[in-house]
């Protein structure tokens, strides 16, 4: 199974929302805290320190990021349907960078 485009959008996305959290980090003020979760409806429902709260999305999508790309490696099976797979590679990450943008959007917005 080709991996590259999959990799190549994930890789791009990860850089995407590093520099997002480097750039917002350097603007808030330090030890504030982040709006972290957010209802269906847009309500704020937890926060968290903004250095954990800048740094758990990008990590989880980079983990994410690592076993999309080693599991055709391990499990045959993803061989049998590539275009599924990498459309749920690409979905997975891309609801973890909306997720983030919602944070360093909220983040910008409390400034």
């Amino acid at each position: 199974m080709k991996t590259a485009l999959p990799l190549t959008l994930s890789l791009a996305l990860l850089a995407t929302m590093a520099t997002a959290s480097i750039a917002v980090w350097s603007t808030i003020m330090p030890g504030a805290d982040l709006a972290v979760h957010f209802g269906f409806d847009g309500t704020l429902n937890r926060y968290a320190p903004a250095p954990f709260a800048l740094s758990i999305v990008p990590a989880v999508a980079l983990v994410s990021t690592i076993i999309f790309a080693l599991g055709p490696r391990f499990d045959r099976r993803t061989s049998d349907k590539p275009v599924l797979y990498a459309v749920l590679w690409l979905f997975v990450i891309v609801v973890l960078a909306a997720g983030h943008a919602l944070i360093v959007g909220h983040a910008l917005s409390a400034n």
